[in-house]
């Protein structure tokens, strides 16, 4: 659970080699962790929980192709003329959105599919890069980071729908005839015979 938390670098990269020789030797290893960039490293196969769920389950590869939005696109342009180069990406990939500028660096996220495809977006890019003063450009695949933000962003709906049902039965209130009256959920809160021991 979390095994690399508080560690430097070089001590973080000897545990991930151990575990990857444990993992040759034919064992298999069972990870948790929040940090993708270690997920990547070391697991043949992902599951994400999301409130005690299991939400997905594969490898790096095949969420990443499943659940990320598209692709990443890089560009490096002269800094004045980064407006240029911004209004050209945005005609030629409808759904392309511009997420960073940086002087001259523009990252937009390329929508899955459609115009947005890779051959087309390299095509394109060859073509008439030159026309917009584009020095040079890269196209990557979605982080698994994005995936795992993507499913994360429900964590907590479900304790609120239960806490929404929670409050409309409400501990003290006769149900009515014939209906038994709920229980207290936070008994330990209440009853002293459910308090942890004291050590």
């Amino acid at each position: 659970d979390e095994p690399t938390t508080g560690m430097d670098p070089s001590a973080r990269r000897f545990l991930w080699n151990s575990l990857l020789a444990v993992v040759r030797e034919g064992r298999s290893v069972i990870l948790t962790a929040h940090s993708m960039e270690e997920c990547e490293a070391l697991c043949s196969r992902l599951a994400i929980m999301v409130n005690g769920r299991f939400r997905c389950l594969g490898s790096a590869q095949h969420l990443k192709g499943r659940f990320a939005a598209g692709h990443t696109l890089t560009l490096r342009v002269p800094a004045e003329k980064s407006r240029s180069a911004a209004a050209f990406v945005a005609a030629e990939f409808p759904g392309a959105e511009l997420r960073e500028v940086h002087g001259g660096r523009l990252r937009f996220q390329l929508p899955p599919g459609g115009r947005c495809a890779l051959a087309r977006v390299f095509g394109e890019l060859a073509a008439h890069g030159a026309e917009h003063s584009v020095e040079d450009f890269s196209v990557s695949q979605t982080m698994l980071e994005e995936v795992f933000l993507y499913f994360s962003k429900d964590q907590g709906k479900d304790e609120e729908e239960d806490a929404e049902e929670q409050k409309e039965t409400r501990v003290g209130v006769d149900p009515g005839p014939g209906l038994p009256r709920p229980k207290c959920v936070s008994q330990f809160l209440h009853d002293p015979s459910t308090l942890e021991t004291a050590l």
